[in-house]
């Protein structure tokens, strides 16, 4: 599965559920079976560009709104700077979704920009595994600020540039202790408001251990700060949860 081929499928999910159509009366619109359809917005399988323009006729939208794809572009001969913490080229996320009762694991990949003057980001959300991120749930793409003691990181969803991301966290003191911090955003399902949870990010993947998911849980400590200063505070090193 191609990241072009996962974008364009999701753009037609996205359209198609706004216009309130569900999969299999959509699928009886452009005379394509509901696993064929599903394999569309899935990006299993290519779609050819008359069936792509039955669909964007069928939502009544400019055939643009699904080719308007940007790929990520890495710079792999410029070494990102040696004394930021994420130094490399990949880094491993975790954070634990109580929505859906579970861990989830997400790949970031960074690259120095063109222009050499700062890093871009891609944050494949979501993953099955680090080996195949173009299998994620949510693609987001931006650029990332490193300073000696703390690191942002601004994203736009490439599906939809209306939903942010922020990831704001302090540098470990150990450069191979992972980190811990706040991301925080848009929340879609059960409810469309704003959120904010913990999440640690690793230069190597992690065992997915029962310790590990009681690091990214919210603990008791954490309810304390939050009701004491009405506000998430993270300011713990990830390395006294993963000892």
């Amino acid at each position: 599965m191609s990241s072009f081929s996962y974008f364009v499928g999701q753009r037609i999910k996205k359209y198609r559920k706004s216009r309130g159509y569900t999969i299999e009366q959509f699928s009886a619109m452009i005379n394509k079976s509901k696993a064929t359809l599903s394999k569309y917005e899935n990006g299993a399988i290519t779609i050819d560009i008359e069936t792509l323009y039955d669909i964007a006729q069928a939502l009544d939208i400019d055939l643009k709104c699904f080719i308007d794809y940007q790929p990520p572009v890495f710079h792999q001969d410029a070494a990102l700077p040696k004394n930021n913490y994420f130094n490399q080229s990949l880094a491993y996320m975790y954070y634990y979704d109580g929505r859906v009762r579970q861990m989830v694991r997400s790949l970031l990949r960074f690259s120095r920009a063109a222009d050499r003057e700062g890093i871009e980001v891609t944050l494949y959300l979501g993953v099955t595994s680090f080996s195949d991120p173009d299998r994620c749930q949510h693609l987001f793409t931006g650029e990332m600020k490193a300073y000696d003691t703390i690191t942002h990181m601004v994203l736009t969803n490439q599906i939809n540039e209306a939903e942010k991301m922020y990831i704001c966290m302090l540098n470990p003191m150990s450069n191979r202790t992972p980190a811990i911090g706040l991301l925080s955003g848009i929340g879609s399902t059960p409810f469309f408001a704003p959120i904010a949870l913990k999440a640690l990010i690793s230069k190597e993947p992690l065992d997915e251990t029962e310790r590990l998911l009681n690091t990214i849980k919210l603990d008791k400590d954490d309810y304390h700060l939050l009701r004491y200063y009405n506000m998430m505070v993270i300011n713990r090193p990830a390395s006294l949860f993963l000892q």
